[in-house]
């Protein structure tokens, strides 16, 4: 006999399956990963090459140019799993018309908007794998898959994912609230491109704004992918951390995001629902 599986693990494989589709134009998927490795791949060799440029090439920027290529690699999982799941969930909405069916669909609302999320995260996966193997032989970075500390790795990317995810979802579910809020989740995933230690510390920025970027997970993971993959051989945020205190302040940061987005996402469901905004005809 076959395995009966629930009514929410196929509404969640179904949900990954359109968001695939949708994001890719219902192409071939060999194409649309390829497409969608090129623009990570062009920052990171055009932030190498300005960075080569200022520092001349010298030995001791090594391992800074090293943070800066990792930080660039791994940002792929904010940019799908918020900018382009934002504009994708308004264009459900305001340019397929198929929300209000996902939103009363018996799988639940929540189970779909996470199965769309998980269908970014997939596809920004292959992008990181390619932008790293570039580092490693184009700009000559000392990362070897024999050396990556996979378990810290995983540990550290699977929370990140998490964060991601609940951030995403409670931002598409306020953008929805909007008439013209197309184009706000790039200006957010900018926004926290700036403050998460992808491009430069956190250290640098100003007292209160750090503070407030040390609430974030991303540091965080940011800082762990970079010790999992080069260990010592990379420039650290936290020096005076060790591994596991940075591994627990992700996971309190994590656990804040998770109960903050929570509470957000109740909040705006119901506003969503009571003023309307869940079948609107446009985003503009």
């Amino acid at each position: 006999m076959g395995v009966v599986l629930p009514r929410q693990v196929i509404g969640y494989a179904a949900a990954v399956r359109l968001g695939w589709a949708v994001s890719s134009s219902w192409t071939r998927p060999i194409l649309f990963v390829t497409y969608s490795v090129l623009r990570p791949i062009s920052v990171a060799l055009i932030l190498a090459v300005m960075y080569s440029v200022i520092t001349h090439n010298a030995a001791a920027a090594r391992p800074y140019l090293a943070f800066l290529i990792i930080g660039t690699a791994f940002w792929s999982f904010i940019q799908e799993g918020v900018s382009e799941f934002a504009t994708g969930i308004l264009e459900d909405r305001g340019r397929y018309h198929i929300l209000k069916y996902s939103y009363m669909a018996p799988l639940g609302f929540p189970i779909f908007l996470i199965g769309r999320a998980t269908s970014k995260l997939a596809s920004a996966a292959a992008s990181v794998v390619i932008v790293l193997v570039v580092g490693a032989f184009a700009l000559n970075l000392s990362i070897s898959p024999l050396r990556i500390d996979y378990p810290l790795l995983i540990a550290a990317c699977a929370l990140a994912f998490i964060s991601v995810v609940a951030f995403a979802i409670t931002l598409s579910m306020v953008l929805l609230a909007g008439k013209d809020t197309h184009g706000y989740g790039e200006i957010m995933a900018q926004f926290l491109y700036l403050f998460s230690g992808a491009i430069f510390p956190i250290a640098v920025l100003p007292g209160p704004i750090a503070w407030l970027a040390a609430l974030s997970p991303l540091p965080y993971w940011l800082e762990l992918c970079r010790r999992s993959i080069l260990h010592g051989g990379v420039y650290e945020m936290f020096p005076n951390l060790s591994d596991g205190e940075v591994l627990l302040r992700l996971v309190i940061a994590t656990a804040g995001t998770v109960v903050l987005g929570y509470v957000l996402y109740r909040w705006t469901d119901r506003r969503a629902r009571g003023l309307g905004y869940i079948d609107m005809e446009a985003n503009w």
